[in-house]
């Protein structure tokens, strides 16, 4: 008589109910994570998704795709005997299925290399999802560089290149103390603050028209034609195109940023720089 008819606790059935959740659990974190903001924004606003924030759902992701692996192993432990008969089964009808079995193994190698060349309709849903990771940006919610909120006061008021003493007069107005040294974060966390809504409250705004690449690198460029980034930048396509030659760089206008940089084996941030300023950071 089966464990559960007994009364008795049946670690087979539990393994097997624990799987059936923690598969639950990764699909709707992984679709989540998805259609998240990029970590720069999500650090620095703090939005949440069904409640959570992006970091948040990261470690649940992290955690049961690690459970989930060692609850298999113990199923397999359970159902070793069914399994191995199954296997027998399953050699006997290869033979029987042979074209079957040549056709899933092709298919399963195809999509492997054809994800890792890029190729639609994979890229597309890749496309897809960082369409909407980029539709979560806006000039309100995009720190002045990533991860700004890792900052110290200090190195931030550089970076907005403002007088230091300022921001720390403009918090202190606001009943917020905050020393030079101290991480953004962490003041923004002690009053119960985001990052972008302590930076509102310094009252001060990001230079204009001097962006620099590491804030640049964040806003969508992989995706657009270097045409289209030279419109926006504000380049001659002419001089773009003479600055990446000089570092042995062929490119032309119609060419996305993330494609030539995959080319190169260099970064989106490296051509932007090379682009806008003629030269590497």
């Amino acid at each position: 008589m089966a464990a559960y008819r007994r009364g008795k606790f049946s670690w087979r059935a539990f393994v097997s109910l624990y799987i059936t959740w923690s598969a639950l659990i990764l699909l709707v974190s992984g679709v989540i994570l998805y259609i998240a903001p990029a970590g720069r924004i999500a650090k620095w606003t703090h939005i949440s998704l069904l409640g959570l924030e992006k970091e948040e759902w990261q470690a649940i992701h992290t955690i049961f795709s690690f459970l989930f692996v060692i609850a298999a192993g113990f199923h397999l432990f359970y159902n070793w005997k069914p399994f191995i008969s199954y296997l027998k089964d399953k050699f006997k009808q290869a033979f029987a299925l042979r074209k079957e079995l040549y056709a899933t193994t092709i298919l399963t190698i195809a999509i492997f290399v054809l994800t890792l060349w890029n190729v639609p309709p994979f890229s597309t849903i890749m496309d897809i999802g960082e369409y909407f990771t980029e539709s979560w940006e806006s000039k309100q919610n995009e720190p002045p560089i990533p991860h700004a909120e890792e900052l110290t006061i200090e190195e931030l008021a550089k970076t907005v290149q403002l007088p230091l003493q300022q921001i720390i007069q403009n918090l202190k107005e606001q009943n917020i103390e905050a020393a030079p040294e101290m991480i953004v974060k962490d003041v923004a966390e002690k009053y119960d603050l985001t990052p972008s809504e302590l930076f509102k409250k310094m009252k001060v705004e990001p230079v204009q028209n001097q962006q620099s690449g590491a804030s640049l690198s964040g806003r969508g460029y992989g995706r657009m034609t270097l045409a289209d980034i030279c419109k926006d930048l504000n380049i001659p396509l002419e001089v773009a195109l003479e600055r990446l030659e000089r570092f042995h760089i062929k490119a032309d206008g119609q060419m996305m940023l993330r494609d030539l940089a995959n080319e190169y084996d260099k970064k989106p941030i490296d051509l932007l720089n090379i682009i806008q300023k003629g030269q590497l950071e």
